[in-house]
């Protein structure tokens, strides 16, 4: 909370000097008069009680504010039967039940203030217009000053817990995008790992089962230079001869490891940005290392398709499908799918039981719709 409390000690304090001042002048204008004995005694119980409920409320005990306002006030008109010299404690007083009052007990001390007020001077120095305008105007300026100061601070109040709700809104926030940047770190990594060493590993395997060790150590040759630019934190190249020769060599590489492959190319060839080249590999290494693994396919085609502003990938096997409750379950089919969605395209899977699967990626280049 930033609640200035500075504000309400300074307050709180300028009406004890009021206070104290007045209730002095009172004490040494009826010092002269017969009962000045009375006043005197009068004058010390009420500057007690006023002592009493001032230190209460230094300490914060405010909860019987109210009624130490109304004996304070009891204790006033009292002073004010011996002497009209009290009247002006009565500024003070309707500042205090305005404070700590209800509204409409409120309403009423600062009426029986006035009262007590006008007709305290009224009997010792008659009616006048001055002594009935004068306690009237001085209070009411009272009651709409502490009005106007009870408004300022509950709008205070409200503006700092407006601000506390702010901040912590803003730390909440703070929180869940550092937890989501941890999540798309992991999951980036996952991918990398997944797309990248996963994938040569996964070919090693299946090449020195088919008793092809040359090219499984070409593989093996390609995972370490894989991990090393990995450890060293470096994005993996985009195919330096384009992407649609590396798909062909993906193909090429897919056949030699007992999968016939095919690749097509169609449309008129455009600049493909390095992301969009990078999605279109590591979409299609992880289709059909899919298709090789799981889906028991004998054969699978890879499709480029060129258009305006856009490019098409479809990746087609004639396995068994992916089973509808492990549809898209799999690391590697969401993988595959943020990849695309980082490049701001579309990806389906078109996979029935038995029937074969067709992965779909449509990349937006240029202005990425």
């Amino acid at each position: 909370m930033t609640h200035d409390r500075a504000t309400d000690r300074n307050a709180e304090w300028g009406g004890h000097v009021l206070f104290a001042i007045l209730l002095a002048v009172g004490v040494v204008k009826s010092s002269t008069e017969p009962h000045a004995v009375v006043s005197l005694i009068g004058a010390a119980l009420v500057a007690g009680w006023y002592l009493v409920g001032a230190v209460a409320s230094a300490r914060g005990h405010r909860d019987r504010a109210g009624l130490w306002v109304l004996v304070l006030t009891a204790g006033w008109a009292g002073l004010v039967a011996v002497s009209d010299d009290y009247v002006w404690l009565a500024f003070v007083l309707a500042i205090l039940c305005w404070r700590f009052l209800r509204r409409p007990p409120a309403v009423v001390a600062a009426v029986t203030i006035t009262v007590v007020s006008v007709v305290g001077v009224w009997a010792t120095e008659g009616f006048t217009v001055g002594g009935v305008i004068g306690p009237t105007i001085g209070i009411a300026t009272a009651v709409a000053v502490t009005e106007a100061f009870e408004r300022i601070t509950r709008t205070v109040e409200e503006r700092d817990r407006l601000l506390d709700e702010l901040v912590q809104t803003r730390d909440e926030l703070a929180e869940r995008e550092r937890e989501a940047g941890v999540l798309a770190e992991r999951d980036r990594l996952g991918g990398e790992i997944h797309d990248g060493v996963g994938q040569y590993l996964t070919s090693i395997i299946m090449l020195l089962r088919a008793d092809q060790p040359d090219a499984a150590l070409t593989a093996a040759q390609a995972a370490l230079s894989e991990s090393r630019r990995f450890l060293k934190g470096i994005d993996a190249p985009v195919p330096a001869d384009g992407v649609s020769a590396a798909l062909a060599r993906q193909t090429v590489a897919s056949s030699a490891e007992g999968l016939p492959t095919a690749f097509a190319e169609h449309g008129a060839r455009i600049d493909l940005p390095d992301d969009v080249q990078l999605a279109l590999l590591r979409i299609t290494q992880e289709a059909l290392l899919n298709a090789r693994r799981h889906a028991a396919a004998s054969t699978a085609t890879v499709t480029l398709t060129h258009l305006p502003g856009e490019v098409h990938l479809d990746v087609v096997d004639d396995g068994i499908g992916i089973p509808a409750d492990r549809a898209g379950s799999g690391f590697g089919l969401r993988s595959m799918r943020s990849r695309v969605a980082q490049c701001r395209g579309e990806f389906t899977v078109d996979a029935t039981p038995g029937g074969g699967t067709t992965i779909h990626a449509r990349l937006p280049v240029g202005g990425r719709r």
